[in-house]
């Protein structure tokens, strides 16, 4: 009698193990997504671009009094991306974060919460240079409250389905804060290409011009100090075209992100259901080769 029982026991244990198993591969393709999103909410390269972008411009800028107009309005700029920063590294910790968490529960126990997750506490500000409003700041400071919770829902809940449900509005309005902003970049290195190509116009001016008492300035000379001008420019410009293309790169990304956390939530009870986990892995391949463009460029 006891050896039926344990071998009926031994059997219960053994379909508990592949229920459990075949619930991780259910979710393999929310656990690849997650992870895959994490990386791409990460990436703060063009955020760093953005803050540091007022800065170069005028480290860059010529003294000359007609720059003074564009001096002031940078120097305001350094001071609104100044108060940004704080605001947008919050949003990539706790975005990142978010995404992490839901990898482990999916399964995935090497995936561990971001290591920048200690920076999510206070509170983020609204920003119209970035377009971050109100909707947004009070969804990070619903998710600020919770966040503490993260690692141990990943312990006990094991639950995707609740931590989407739980989450993922404030997290969409997260999302939709980085957009807003990664869309704000481009604005901004706009603005900055064209203030390199007005500098160097007027430094090409400035040395093509004939100026009493310059005899020892010689036309050769000049096409040496024109060539290496013109060199230094187009070193100058590609790499802010990099960082363009950086920042397109990312916005993609962000929206892929966004629209495929959108699904989940709109069908938090049908995530191992074959169509939404097609569209999963669709996602996932898609970020990563957003993610292996921004590693090339």
């Amino acid at each position: 009698m006891r050896q039926a029982t344990r071998h009926v026991g031994a059997l219960a244990l053994a379909a508990l193990a592949l229920l459990l198993l075949s619930g991780c591969t259910n979710l393999g393709a929310v656990r690849e997504f997650a992870a895959t999103s994490a990386s791409m909410t990460n990436y703060q390269a063009a955020t760093a671009r953005y803050v540091g972008s007022a800065e170069r411009q005028l480290t860059d800028l010529p003294a000359d009094r007609r720059f003074d107009a564009t001096r002031q309005n940078l120097g305001s700029l350094r001071s609104i991306t100044a108060q940004d920063r704080e605001t947008l590294l919050k949003l990539h910790a706790t975005t990142t974060g978010y995404m992490s968490a839901l990898a482990q529960l999916a399964g995935e126990d090497a995936y561990s919460l971001a290591p920048d997750i200690q920076k999510v506490s206070g509170a983020i500000q609204a920003s119209s240079a970035l377009g971050i409003d109100a909707t947004q700041v009070s969804a990070y400071g619903n998710i600020a409250q919770r966040v503490s919770d993260w690692a141990l829902e990943a312990v006990q809940a094991r639950s995707v389905k609740a931590m989407v449900e739980r989450n993922g509005a404030d997290i969409d309005k997260l999302l939709e804060a980085m957009q807003r902003a990664t869309t704000a970049y481009g604005a901004v290195l706009d603005q900055e290409v064209a203030s390199y190509e007005l500098i160097s116009d007027y430094r090409a001016a400035q040395w093509s011009a004939r100026l009493p008492g310059d005899s020892a300035l010689t036309p050769e000379r000049r096409e040496v100090i024109d060539a290496l001008l013109r060199r230094s420019a187009c070193v100058d410009l590609a790499d802010q075209q990099q960082a363009l293309r950086e920042q397109q790169a990312a916005a993609a990304g962000l929206e892929r992100v966004r629209k495929s956390h959108q699904l989940m939530m709109e069908n938090a009870d049908r995530l191992r259901s074959k169509d939404i986990q097609r569209s999963l892995r669709q996602a996932t391949s898609d970020l990563k080769s957003i993610r292996q463009s921004l590693s090339t460029l």
